[in-house]
């Protein structure tokens, strides 16, 4: 049958507790015991001894408190023993606590107060004499008396303070170590906290991250496709009575877009409802190839925009992806907004691309005065579409303005292209 481990009782002294008090008040009666004989036998009166008894008593039970008020039990038993014959073992005791827990001033105020008193206590006993000196010997036979020298009184006074002030140094430590422990046990709990709210904002980050990249990419493809088919739809409109227009063909060209534009919100669609991690991959695809410019361009002629376009590609197929698809959409974006504020204006589109040179887009096209985009300049914010194509262009650290000039809007963008041309 396994023994159960002691417990001591609510309020029971611990076996320490019981030792040092024990220790304590037997110390003290010793120092009384050997005090009164020398008083009694100049015929002094025992009430001193009463009075002794009593204060050495309640010194000893302070000692129950040595942890929770050390100062005040170190002051107060040295107070004592300065006044009373009894020693100092209970101020060097408490002295041991005041070094584990009080500040430097509070710990040399109670050193110097524990040093008078066993100084004093020793004092006492060094200045008695015959048989109430405690550190003395009788020889039997001769009946020879040695007492302690004065050098020994003071090497038994400095082991008593260096003994205490040891012990004390090492409750210090021990305090520091398990204050230092507690400290980083808190500051690991706080920094497991803040990599939790890190990881949070790193995920909600990447979620915007994500939302951005689809809305540029809806506002970019999209809203082309849109503006093509309304394109289309008033050529319809203004044409329908002309006999040389071909209906079907600017028909199946809206159809065309129309489908586009559909493939393009299905896509979106399908990416939501299996949202996860790399949503905005998901979305966008494969990136457009730089040689897809001339079909963009295409498209928009059909469309009976008057543009002339000129387009430089070097190595276009080694070009990064993030690349191309910025250069697309920063030309399909600036096709849009001059169909959508230059209707029926002439729009040159310019690219240049090249390893090492980057790449170069500048769109012009008419200005009107409705279409609010003057503030779009470097320095200013402009629409939808014109902050999605900055963004786009400074993400890959690239340049990019869109402002007016001499009558007619001008986007330019330049992209770095990081590579050597053969």
């Amino acid at each position: 049958m396994p023994v159960r481990p002691a417990v001591r009782p609510p309020g029971m002294p611990s076996a320490g507790t019981a030792a040092v008090i024990g220790v304590s008040a037997f110390s003290s009666i010793v120092a009384v015991a050997f005090a009164s004989s020398g008083r009694y036998r100049d015929g002094s009166s025992a009430l001193l001894d009463m009075v002794c008894l009593l204060a050495l008593t309640a010194v000893a039970a302070s000692l129950i408190w040595r942890r929770r008020w050390p100062v005040a039990i170190c002051l107060g038993a040295s107070a004592v023993a300065l006044v009373l014959p009894l020693d100092a073992f209970a101020s060097l005791v408490a002295l041991t606590w005041v070094y584990a827990q009080a500040r430097h001033r509070t710990v040399l105020l109670c050193t110097g107060a524990s040093v008078v008193a066993v100084a004093v206590s020793l004092g006492r006993d060094l200045a008695r004499e015959g048989e109430a000196v405690i550190f003395s010997t009788t020889i039997q036979e001769t009946g020879e008396r040695f007492e302690l020298m004065p050098i020994g009184y003071a090497i038994i006074g400095v082991l008593m303070v260096a003994g205490a002030v040891a012990v004390g140094l090492v409750r210090r430590y021990r305090t520091d170590a398990r204050a230092a422990r507690d400290a980083a046990t808190a500051e690991a709990k706080q920094a497991a906290a803040l990599r939790s709210q890190a990881d949070h904002l790193r995920t909600e980050l990447s979620r915007q991250d994500e939302r951005e990249l689809i809305a540029r990419e809806m506002h970019d493809t999209v809203a082309h496709h849109l503006s093509l088919v309304s394109l289309h739809a008033s050529v319809l409109e203004v044409t329908a009575d002309d006999p040389g227009v071909d209906v079907g063909a600017s028909a199946r060209s809206m159809r065309g877009e129309a489908s586009r534009a559909l493939d393009e919100m299905r896509t979106l669609i399908a990416a939501l409802r299996t949202a996860g991690d790399g949503l905005a991959e998901q979305y966008a695809g494969p990136a457009p190839r730089l040689a897809d410019l001339p079909g963009l361009v295409d498209d928009a002629r059909r469309a009976g925009v008057d543009i002339g376009a000129t387009v430089f590609v070097d190595q276009g197929d080694s070009a990064p992806p993030a690349l191309t698809r910025a250069v697309y959409r920063v030309v399909q974006e600036s096709l849009t907004n001059a169909m959508k504020h230059g209707p029926g204006g002439r729009v040159d589109v310019e690219v240049r691309a090249r390893p090492g040179n980057g790449v170069d887009v500048v769109v012009h096209n008419a200005l009107a005065q409705s279409q609010g985009l003057g503030a779009a300049s470097s320095g200013g914010t402009g629409g939808a579409g014109l902050i999605g194509m900055r963004e786009r262009v400074e993400a890959l650290d690239g340049t990019f303005s869109a402002e007016a000039q001499d009558g007619r809007f001008v986007v330019r963008a330049h992209l770095p292209w990081v590579g050597s041309p053969v």
